[in-house]
């Protein structure tokens, strides 16, 4: 089994799993299929994925692409994604 090491970060509310626009591509996941809930940050060309929904998502289709999952964690301001580097994905 293939192993990925994700960051997930933590504001206070909410919670975001980061992952690369490039990786997502490697993997053959396409990021339209994730909610406006998430972010997406232009500067690193990574996607923040929301916990409720887009997280849980992205874990599903790594997993039945034969990945274990493991986190890094991260806490953050509750306005971390306020930045206007963040933009809201499939707006």
């Amino acid at each position: 089994m293939n192993k990925i090491k994700l960051t997930f970060y933590d504001n206070e509310s909410h919670g975001y799993i980061k992952i690369s626009k490039y990786d997502l591509q490697g993997l053959g996941i396409d990021a339209s299929q994730f909610s406006n809930y998430s972010y997406y940050n232009n500067d690193n060309a990574c996607l923040y994925l929301e916990e409720d929904c887009d997280a849980t998502k992205l874990i599903k289709l790594l997993k039945n692409k034969g990945y274990e999952v493991s986190f890094n964690n991260e806490f953050v301001n509750h306005d971390y994604f306020n930045d206007s580097e963040f933009i809201r994905l499939n707006n």
